[in-house]
């Protein structure tokens, strides 16, 4: 929809306006009321009825799947897009960055595939730029993030020496997190009488600690 082709903005809107008519006949059933409405002015646009047609969504085919049009490539294309915006969320939040701020992305990997993903990603993770590169730097002391064969990383200038320190704190504060989790596991009485959804909550606490302290000693060890 952002897109400056005429003929490109043209298809999305067929395209999301075909996919909203079926929702409202998938959806019909359950909101009857409020999908009739809605269906009255989109199958106008979708092209499913004429101006001069007196029908309504309830009569109108229920939506049927066919799986021969399932796109495997497309689908692992859009996992992949998906994963590789977590990790460059992932990146803002461990750099602190404001939601406003659009810095530019260094990716390593799969060139065709990155090229592509290369304005969704710019647009979703909110980045003044995609630079698909043969090898990430390697004295930048900023944080990468691996999604499967792709190394992403965000191209920030940062006080190595603040920078330290924050990473310092927040591995104290992990592995004080841990401790308190561990400390509560270690006593009996809290084990036996705290009820099994509990006990299976500080588990999972004590493993998500774990796996971000190890993130982050991972980037502090880089920064020397």
């Amino acid at each position: 929809m952002q897109s400056d082709d005429a003929n490109t903005r043209q298809a999305c809107q067929a395209t999301l306006i075909e996919v909203l008519e079926e929702v409202l006949r998938l959806l019909h059933p359950i909101t009857p009321f409020i999908t009739e409405e809605l269906w009255q002015k989109v199958s106008l646009v979708a092209g499913t009825r004429k101006d001069d047609e007196d029908t309504s969504v309830s009569i109108q085919p229920y939506p049927v799947a066919n799986d021969d049009l399932i796109d495997e490539a497309s689908a692992q294309e859009f996992a992949s897009l998906k994963a590789r915006i977590e990790a460059v969320r992932a990146l803002r939040s461990q750099m602190q960055l404001s939601p406003g701020e659009r810095v530019p992305l260094l990716a390593q990997g799969p060139r065709d595939s990155l090229s592509m993903q290369a304005p969704y990603l710019a647009f979703l993770a909110r980045l003044a730029s995609v630079d698909v590169v043969d090898d990430l730097p390697q004295d930048s002391g900023a944080p990468v993030q691996v999604v499967g064969d792709t190394r992403l990383m965000l191209k920030v200038e940062i006080d190595v020496q603040a920078e330290m320190a924050r990473l310092d704190k927040e591995i104290a504060r992990l592995k004080a997190e841990i401790a308190k989790a561990q400390g509560k596991l270690s006593n009996e009485s809290f084990v036996q009488k705290a009820p099994a959804k509990v006990v299976e909550q500080e588990k999972e606490r004590i493993a998500s600690f774990t796996d971000t302290l190890q993130q982050v000693q991972a980037q502090r060890e880089r920064l020397g």
